[in-house]
């Protein structure tokens, strides 16, 4: 279909209003379009007055298209033609519809930004009077944006930069100038079109100081910047004075006044900062204390607020931790200290979140940025200052409140996400608590519980507990960490809430581990008792958090484990603990576990009861693959928890060893099959000699019906274990032979699989080289099979690859020699672009073990190879110049001992090949390349 003005009309129509299928037709045919030459010409005739939304909207979008990727098709000659035309274009849809003069300035802007900046002024100077200051404004406001969202040249970028940065305090001033009026003497409501202005010229700001990032000016004085910033608090001020609910147009306003205020704000200077911050304080103070209520009305502006607090905090967060120590009493003092009673207010928002609020969310990076620099300053005087313990006291009492959830019959399934993310970043935040508090929070914890008066408020007391777990004191025991635990107990025996049962039961497995290392003490070995028997009794009521305090706590705890030993494995044997796969699986790990501390007169009658349980329901499970019971996986389960007991590992393999066989045909069982082996070999280690010709039999069936990657785990484990036996030789070659059938074909077909069967050898390579004499007649289809799969780039298995072949290259040269023009070659290839360009390690550390080599009296070495690989003028892209690649061999063949230094002739080479030597992406790869060297 040709481009005519008809023929586009009718797509865009078609791809507005057509079937689906009609539409992903036209949308691909109107894309074409956008890079063809004649588009130059047809987006001013689809660009008029006449034509409808759609139409015009297209037009500008191509031309935005246009100017980014075929800017070349413009001649030098009709640049100024291209101007007059797009600037008369923003003047015809000065009025609308919005969404097309927007593309319209951003594709001004591109305009301006292909040619450098070089003559900004000049440009915009017919937009510069009085009747088209909005449309001046927009302008501005999308030329920085277009500068950070354009692909171009590191050239043009510099230039840009540099004309930008030149331009920016004129910009600036111009903004300030717009937003004088803000200090009006207002006797009414500001007007819309005046709230539009600020509005608009705060955004414009904003846009221009986001340039400062990574290519801000050195000389950037926040002094400097202070009359903007109080502009755009008094604009905050004015409007908030005259609408008691700040909305719509007026909410917009301050949005974007803060956003810019938050830019303004970033740039570095003690004194200053404190003056903003104390500036900012004074703004939020009086309107955090009018609305700082549930559902309040303004809501969406305290959002504003606090995330302009957060942020400037955080930015200054040394400053503010240095004065807030000193007893000063000055202006910047106090306004430090406002906006840390803020922030505290904040996290304290009244309300359950997210239904009564959304504003404490938005509070807790900043703590941690807050603790950081405490911690800071006590590593240099080794003493923490009143002022903090007072702060994160407060922090941690109000953790507490908003740790309680509302009833959960008021909260939708998105709302309960939100919360549990949200009771997430609580419990981080207490530990930045603990960072400077200590062991005074579980004495805060627990008065906060003792004094709770609603069941809710004494679960979010259990949760700020258990978020204090990971740093429970090892072989110390505070009295309110027992007293806590103990309420969990008891909660844990009687509570039918279902919440409150949650965490509690949460708790008892959360400190389990702290139980098994506070030894010594009657008090701790009647606790550890009485959590285990709490998580059992609570099986009944709330069984999936039960089953799995019952696991942790059997783990850690042996002795009230091994106690209790019988009445584990009888509920793991039950039929409520085998309805559902994940419990049973829980419940098994404790019997494990428990069976394991038990003595072994004991263990031993226990352990063959649930082991026939267990083969009972294996075979029913390989009659019905379908059957939920996972007793294989159940299996795996115990033979992981019994790994301090072999004889008892010994025992359960050799009872459910009859029916293992049968599994070895189904492929949906073969890998639980696989994880009962790999589980026995685990706990037995050296003891499983006695059984390694069945478990390699096993092994060897399974993996012949349905090779996979667990499968060749098994096997390097059992090698690496046992080293050599009868069938030790005859394993490996099966399993390798197998994969290197099941691979040939198609290298990428199964990554898995390919990556779990050069894991195996490299491990075995370098572990235990005589493997390779059992699998000599393989290497070369290995060696082959590993070019392959470098060649059409393996996700997950290159790295694995690559590893083998290097080993290879150590341990048996003459393997890898014969193969050694077609490696290279394919390393070349996958150098030149088949890799992603932040993968290229593993390749540069097989080249240097390539160059490293023993290859003997072999004529043809690494240099032959590359040199040979590289003589085709176009490989291994067109980009890649003869320089680049005499570059690159010398490189390669000049390092023989520094993997980093390989890495970077690797990467540069990488670069030449894809053609973006010089560009932006380039500098940046280099200059982070620099940094972690």
């Amino acid at each position: 279909m040709e481009y005519t003005v008809q023929n586009l009309e009718y797509a865009v129509s078609v791809f507005y209003n057509g079937e689906q299928t009609e539409r992903a037709n036209a949308h691909a045919w109107l894309t074409t379009a956008q890079r063809v030459p004649e588009a130059w010409n047809f987006v001013w005739d689809l660009l008029q007055p006449t034509k409808g939304t759609e139409v015009q909207f297209y037009a500008s979008t191509t031309l935005h298209t246009k100017i980014l990727r075929c800017w070349n098709e413009v001649p030098p000659e009709s640049y100024e033609e291209l101007g007059n035309k797009l600037l008369q274009a923003v003047f015809t849809y000065s009025n609308g519809p919005k969404i097309v003069t927007n593309r319209l300035c951003i594709s001004l802007a591109a305009f301006i930004l292909q040619q450098g900046t070089v003559d900004l002024a000049t440009i915009l100077r017919p937009l510069s009077n009085v009747e088209n200051t909005s449309l001046l404004l927009e302008v501005l406001t999308v030329i920085p944006e277009e500068f950070n969202s354009m692909t171009m040249a590191l050239e043009l970028r510099t230039k840009n930069r540099i004309a930008l940065q030149q331009a920016c305090p004129a910009v600036l001033d111009d903004m300030l100038r717009y937003l004088q009026t803000v200090y009006n003497d207002f006797q009414e409501q500001p007007s819309a079109d005046l709230i539009q202005t600020w509005t608009t010229a705060a955004s414009c700001a904003c846009s221009w100081l986001t340039l400062d990032g990574e290519d801000a000016a050195d000389n950037v004085v926040l002094a400097d910047r202070m009359p903007l910033c109080r502009a755009l608090l008094t604009v905050v001020h004015v409007l908030y004075t005259w609408n008691d609910a700040v909305s719509d147009s007026s909410l917009e306003a301050c949005e974007a006044s803060l956003a810019a205020l938050r830019e303004a704000g970033g740039a570095r200077h003690r004194h200053t900062a404190l003056q903003l911050l104390a500036d900012l304080a004074a703004l939020t103070a009086p309107i955090m204390r009018k609305d700082d209520v549930p559902n309040s009305i303004n809501e969406e502006l305290l959002l504003a607020l606090i995330t302009c607090c957060v942020a400037l905090g955080e930015t200054h967060a040394k400053a503010l931790v240095e004065v807030t120590e000193t007893n000063d009493a000055s202006e910047n003092a106090c306004g430090a200290r406002q906006l840390l009673d803020i922030l505290l207010a904040a996290q304290a928002a009244p309300g359950h979140y997210p239904v009564h609020e959304t504003r404490s969310n938005l509070v807790f990076g900043f703590w941690y940025t807050l603790q950081d620099e405490v911690l800071h300053i006590i590593d240099d005087t080794k003493v923490i200052h009143p002022v903090w313990k007072e702060v994160f006291s407060r922090l941690l009492l109000a953790l507490v409140t908003k740790s309680e959830a509302a009833p959960e019959n008021n909260l939708s399934k998105d709302d309960l996400e939100l919360l549990r993310c949200y009771r997430q970043d609580i419990a981080d935040t207490v530990m930045y608590c603990f960072a400077i508090l200590g062991d005074w929070c579980w004495s805060t914890v627990e008065s906060a519980f003792n004094s709770a008066e609603t069941d809710s408020r004494r679960e979010a007391a259990l949760h700020i507990f258990l978020s204090l777990a990971d740093a429970a004191p090892y072989e110390r025991a505070p009295d309110a960490l027992f007293n806590m635990l103990e309420h969990a107990v008891n909660i844990a025996n009687t509570s039918t809430d279902n919440r409150m049962l949650n965490t509690a039961l949460d708790c008892l497995g959360g400190y389990a581990s702290w139980l098994s290392s506070v030894s010594g003490q009657e008090r701790c070995a009647a606790l550890g008792l009485s959590s285990v028997m709490a998580a059992g009794a609570a099986l009944q009521r709330c069984v999936a958090p039960a089953a799995l305090a019952l696991r942790k706590l059997c783990a850690d705890c042996s002795a009230p484990a091994a106690d209790l030993a019988p009445d584990i494995v009888h509920a793991a044997r039950s039929t409520g603990g085998r309805s559902d796969g994940w419990v049973r699986r829980q419940l098994c790990g404790a019997a494990g576990a428990a069976l394991a501390a038990a003595p072994p007169l004991l263990a031993a009658p226990l352990l063959e009861d649930l082991a026939r349980t267990l083969r009972d329901d294996i075979a029913m499970q390989r009659r019905d693959v379908n059957l939920t019971c996972c007793a294989a996986e159940c299996a795996a389960v115990v033979m992981a928890a019994l790994a301090p007991s072999p004889a008892l590992a010994a025992q359960l393999f050799r009872i459910i060893a009859p029916t293992l066989p049968p599994l070895a045909q189904h492929e949906a069982l073969v890998e639980y099959l696989f994880t009962i082996l790999k589980q026995t070999v685990s706990a037995l280690m050296e003891e499983c000699v006695p059984l390694v010709a069945e478990i390699a039999e096993l092994l060897m069936t399974g993996f012949t019906n349905f090779s996979c990657a667990p499968g060749l785990d098994i096997v390097k484990l059992l090698v690496l274990v046992v080293g050599e036996w009868s069938g030790s030789a005859a394993l490996v070659s099966s399993v390798v032979a197998t994969s290197v059938q099941e691979l040939a074909p198609q290298p990428a077909a199964r990554p898995d699989l390919s990556d779990g069967l050069f894991a195996m050898l490299m491990a075995l390579t370098k572990k235990k080289p005589e493997v390779l004499n059992w699998i000599e007649h393989l290497l070369p289809e290995l060696v082959d099979l590993g070019g392959n799969s470098i060649r059409v780039w393996a996700p997950g298995a290159v790295r694995s690859v690559c590893g083998w072949l290097s080993a290879l290259c150590v341990a048996r040269p003459r393997a890898a020699h014969a193969r050694g023009a077609a490696l290279t070659h394919a390393l070349l290839i996958c150098i030149g672009g088949v890799m992603p360009r932040n993968q290229v390690m593993p390749v540069s550390d097989l080249l240097l073990s390539m160059n490293r080599a023993d290859w003997g009296e072999e004529e043809e070495k690494l240099e032959t190879w590359l040199r040979t690989s590289l003589a085709p003028s176009d490989f291994p892209t067109p980009h890649a110049t003869h320089a680049h690649k005499q570059k690159f061999i010398a490189g390669v063949l000049r390092e023989r001992t520094s993997k980093r230094r390989i890495l970077e002739v690797v990467q540069e080479f990488s670069l030449a090949c894809r053609g973006l030597i010089g560009t932006e992406y380039s500098r940046q790869a280099i200059a982070s390349r620099s940094l972690v060297s």
